[in-house]
């Protein structure tokens, strides 16, 4: 084997070797990157984890991700404290979230603005909610009662299901009570604030908490840039 030879073997397995190490290196170093970042900004949050994968790694150098998942416990983000906040991109900013709130925070995440419900309050019980308020259909503010399940349409409107609703406060001709029920099942009780990035697909309810799922641009609702 000639020199030139030799030399040209030696060029490409080393060139070989420093692609393998940037595929491996990069990635961890840019997993390393967005979470100090994001610790940097979000001081309250704990438990952070990153995860961020791209072909070849040298686009992650422009934020070009095949995957990205993040992880944040005690997270706060446009006024809201998440229990957790779970977010997973295949096509950046584009991704899902899984978000865990308190009872305490469903007035933040939610909107009241055009809800038929006036003085609304939520609890939380075991699987299932229960709202109260009251409605005015033109007769007079009545007290109503609903337990069921919050069920998300069209992404951003919030409706409760149940079979279980109540309506009183004074006499209440049987016609308004059903017109009342039919009103509840036919309009959203929250909608998402406007200025948040989330749609929804799924809320479920349990240990006096809300665990909400849906799509979310991860750009506009976590800064790590």
């Amino acid at each position: 084997m000639n020199r030139s030879l030799k030399i040209l073997i030696i060029i490409l397995a080393v060139i070989l070797v420093l692609y393998v190490a940037s595929e491996l290196l990069i990635p961890v170093g840019a997993a390393w990157y967005i979470k100090r970042e994001i610790k940097k900004r979000y001081p309250e949050a704990a438990d952070v984890s990153v995860s961020v994968r791209a072909f070849p790694a040298f686009k992650l150098f422009s934020r070009k991700y095949s995957r990205l998942s993040i992880e944040a416990g005690g997270i706060k983000l446009e006024g809201i404290n998440f229990d957790t906040m779970k977010l997973d991109s295949r096509a950046y900013p584009n991704g899902t979230f899984e978000a865990v709130i308190g009872q305490g925070e469903i007035s933040n995440f939610f909107s009241v603005a055009g809800s038929y419900l006036e003085n609304p309050q939520v609890t939380i019980e075991d699987s299932q909610i229960r709202v109260i308020g009251q409605v005015d259909l033109g007769f007079g503010p009545v007290n109503v009662s609903s337990t069921g399940a919050l069920v998300p349409r069209n992404g951003r409107e919030v409706f409760i299901v149940s079979d279980n609703i109540t309506v009183g406060g004074g006499r209440v001709p049987g016609e308004y009570e059903a017109a009342v029920k039919h009103y509840i099942s036919e309009n959203p009780i929250f909608t998402v604030r406007q200025d948040l990035p989330f749609t929804i697909t799924a809320i479920k309810a349990g240990g006096g908490k809300l665990t909400i799922t849906g799509d979310v641009d991860i750009e506009k609702a976590l800064k790590f840039k």
